[in-house]
């Protein structure tokens, strides 16, 4: 077996994903639509399959149906070639409560990997829009003999204080220290004005892991998360820790590194924006090298009639467009849009059904959403406490199966 074929891949789907809400009233983050075809998790599933990772435990706990069907469908296990995809529920196995943390999610499923012929776990998280070639990564870890090797990402300070969760290294890139949002974050060495953010993806030996997190679960004190308590823990007990840099990462095809925690509304907008730019950071067309697989369709090409005016979209299968002009949106599949209309700046999940002369600017609408003739949506019209609609750093949301008709609009 190779080396990369000893990794088991855990992927942590269970995120309630609150700051997303109300993309997140049915369903986890994780499984919220993203760039028009695809969903949150697909990122992070194609990285470790692309890397070679044949072993999958994707763990779900509150609202996972839909991250639960879109695994089943698409990534079937394969018994004749090796792969083995599975999405593991929370079951309660260690007493009558949830998981607790990212490590008590993990600690919880100890079983699941404690399996013969893999050495090394690949703990992701399952809600980062980002391209990563795991194998790179498993090479530093297995270059330094590390026991727990840490993704990071060169961060500016400013930006990072009070914000993520920051690694301390020294100039070897062994970490010495770690703290949740600290107001001065400690600098790389080397790198003035530059600290690394942990992107809360982890490689780490299978035997250490597991005792360090039956330790930490007898700690009724312990939050039970990765990086507040595990990691410390640790590094109190003398580990050999590694920060991985990220931007060291290369994939063929794409010239830049990406990564993005989309755990806001703010934030998932302008990943969203970032896909439909003329060189955009993160490549959807690197098929040959690195493709981003979903779930397929079967449905027709996107039909254009009556003089529509397009500029920078991605535009879904099966959507019609009438005589309407649309720039710098991202258009799902299945959506009828009407002539006269205007969509600017916006995310349009599928099934919607825009009329005639409507005008939709800086709106996020979900799935099946019916919008009237006539309907004028943007950020700065008022809402009562009592709406539907959201008005959430400064972007309009239009939560699923809403019927704008039917509430006055």
């Amino acid at each position: 077996m190779s080396r990369i074929e000893k990794v088991m891949g855990i992927i942590l789907a269970g995120g309630l994903g609150e700051r997303l809400r109300p993309l997140t009233g049915e369903r986890a983050k994780p499984g919220v639509p993203f760039g028009g075809n695809y969903r949150i998790i697909d990122f992070v599933m194609n990285n470790f399959i692309n890397s070679g990772i044949k072993n999958i435990k994707v763990l779900t706990q509150t609202r996972s149906q839909s991250v639960k069907q879109h695994i089943e469908r698409l990534y079937p296990s394969s018994p004749l070639y090796g792969h083995f995809i599975d999405t593991v529920p929370a079951q309660q196995k260690s007493g009558q409560k949830w998981y607790e943390g990212t490590a008590d999610a993990v600690y919880q499923n100890l079983d699941l990997f404690q399996v013969s012929g893999f050495e090394t776990a690949a703990i992701f998280a399952g809600d980062h829009v980002f391209t990563m070639d795991i194998r790179q990564m498993l090479n530093f870890h297995s270059s330094k003999k590390a026991n727990f090797t840490i993704c990071a990402i060169p961060f500016p300070v400013e930006k990072a204080a009070s914000q993520l969760g920051v690694i301390e290294v020294d100039e070897n890139y062994r970490v010495i220290g770690f703290e949740e949002k600290p107001k001065i974050p400690k600098e790389i060495p080397g790198m003035s004005g530059m600290c690394f953010a942990s992107m809360g993806n982890y490689l780490g030996n299978i035997k250490i892991i597991s005792d360090i997190l039956v330790e930490d679960s007898k700690n009724e004190k312990s939050g039970h998360d990765f990086g507040k308590n595990v990691i410390p823990l640790m590094i109190k007990k003398g580990l050999n820790i590694f920060a991985y840099n990220f931007n060291k990462n290369k994939i063929v095809g794409q010239n830049n590194n990406y990564w993005r925690d989309v755990g806001t509304i703010k934030a998932y907008w302008e990943a969203n924006m970032d896909l439909k730019e003329i060189k955009p950071e993160i490549n959807l067309f690197n098929t040959k090298n690195w493709p981003i697989r979903t779930f397929p369709d079967s449905l027709p090409p996107f039909k254009c009639g009556l003089n529509p005016q397009l500029n920078n979209n991605l535009i879904g299968s099966g959507c019609i467009i009438n005589g309407c002009k649309i720039f710098e949106s991202v258009l799902s599949q299945s959506i009828l849009v009407e002539k006269r209309s205007k969509i600017i700046d916006s995310i349009i999940f599928s099934g919607v059904k825009i009329g005639e002369d409507v005008e939709i600017y800086k709106t996020i609408i979900d799935k099946d959403v019916v919008i009237p003739s006539g309907v004028k949506l943007n950020p700065s019209i008022y809402l009562d406490d009592n709406s539907p609609i959201k008005i959430i750093d400064g972007i309009l949301i239009i939560p699923k199966g809403c019927n704008l008709e039917s509430i006055g609009y």
